[in-house]
C-alpha cells in the first residue's frame, strides 16, 4: 500500500479490492491503478497480481476472478494484470493458479513479455554456462581494470551518480526513464534497495539498482553504462560482479533468484537484449499480461 499511495499520481484513481469468503474473512486483495481505460495491476511497477492472506484454496482464486471481472464491468474498464514470471512462484504455484483461474474466470492474454532470471544456485557453472563471446567481453573487462562496488547505505551524492548514469544510458538508446531521481530516493525509503556501479580510474562508466522484491528473489530495476566508457566492456563487469555478490551470499540472506526483468516490450523482444541476457546464463519464461 505504501508503495501504491508513494506512485498515486501515476494514475487517475487507485482502486484496493479485498475479497472474502461466504464467512466474511479476507482471503485475497488486489491493488488497482485507473488509467488509459483500464484497472490495471500493476500501474506502476514491473508485474503486479492478488496478495493472499497465506496459501489459498484453488476455489478462492477461481471465485476472485469472476469477482475482479464483475468489478471492471460494473467500473465500465476491463482488468488487466500482469504476473511475475516464474521464478516468484514458489511451492506453491501462487501465480501459475491465479493466471490459470483468470483465463478459466474469462481472461485472454493480451502478450507474454520475454523475461530473465538467473538461478543463484548455478554460480559455480556461471564460466561454462557463458557464450564464447560474453567469456571474451568480461576477460576484456578484468583486463582494463575496472572496479566494482556495491554501496552499502548510500550517501545522497552516491545515489545520485549511479542514477545519472542509468539516466544517460537510457537517453542515449532513446528509452525513457520512468521514475526521477527523487521517486528512487523515497522508493528505497520503504523497500530495500542494493546500488552497484562499476568504476574506470575512479570514474563510474556502470551502474544498477535492485530491489529486494521478495525474500527469495532480488530484481533488477535500472541498469545501463555511459556511452564513452562500452570499450571496457562494463556491462559483462557489473552483471558478473553482481551474480557473484548475491550468489557468495547464499545461504545467509535466502536470496535464490536474481530476476533481471524483460527484454521485451508488450512482448515485442528486443533480440540485442535477449542475446545478452541468454549470454551470460540467464534462463527465460514468460510474464504474462492478461485481461479480464
Amino acid at each position: 500500500m505504501e508503495f501504491s499511495q508513494l506512485n498515486r499520481s501515476k494514475c487517475d484513481d487507485v482502486h484496493y479490492l479485498a475479497f472474502a469468503d461466504d464467512k466474511g474473512k479476507i482471503r485475497l486483495g488486489i491493488i488497482l491503478g485507473e488509467r488509459g481505460g483500464l484497472l490495471r495491476s500493476p500501474f506502476s511497477a514491473p508485474f503486479g497480481g492478488m496478495e493472499e492472506r497465506g496459501p489459498q484454496r484453488l476455489s478462492y482464486y477461481l471465485d476472485a476472478a469472476v469477482e475482479l471481472k464483475a468489478y471492471g464491468r460494473a467500473c465500465g474498464k476491463p482488468v488487466a494484470v500482469t504476473l511475475p514470471p516464474a521464478c516468484y512462484d514458489g511451492d506453491c504455484s501462487r501465480f501459475s493458479r491465479q493466471a490459470l483461474c483468470l483465463l478459466s474466470g474469462g481472461g485472454r492474454q493480451l502478450y507474454a513479455d520475454f523475461n530473465y532470471h538467473y538461478s543463484l544456485s548455478d554460480f559455480s557453472l556461471f564460466d561454462e554456462r557463458l557464450w564464447a563471446s560474453a567469456r571474451r567481453n568480461l576477460s576484456a573487462s578484468v583486463r582494463r581494470g575496472l572496479e566494482f562496488e556495491c554501496c552499502v547505505d548510500p550517501t545522497d551524492a552516491e545515489i545520485e551518480e549511479i542514477y545519472s548514469i542509468i539516466r544517460v544510458n537510457h537517453e542515449s538508446h532513446g528509452y525513457p526513464v520512468h521514475m526521477t531521481l527523487d521517486d528512487i530516493v523515497a522508493t528505497s525509503k520503504i523497500i530495500s534497495m542494493d546500488f552497484f556501479i562499476v568504476r574506470k580510474e575512479g570514474k563510474g562508466i556502470a551502474s544498477a539498482i535492485i530491489y529486494h522484491t521478495s525474500p527469495e528473489t532480488v530484481q533488477l530495476i535500472y541498469w545501463g553504462d555511459l556511452p564513452e566508457g562500452r570499450d571496457f566492456r562494463p556491462m559483462n563487469f557489473l552483471s558478473y560482479n553482481i551474480i557473484r555478490h548475491y550468489a557468495e551470499s547464499i545461504p545467509a540472506s535466502g536470496v535464490r533468484f536474481f530476476d533481471l526483468g524483460p527484454a521485451s516490450s508488450d512482448g515485442i523482444p528486443a533480440v540485442g537484449l535477449c542475446d545478452f541476457k541468454e549470454s551470460i546464463g540467464c534462463r527465460l519464461t514468460p510474464k504474462i499480461t492478461i485481461e479480464i
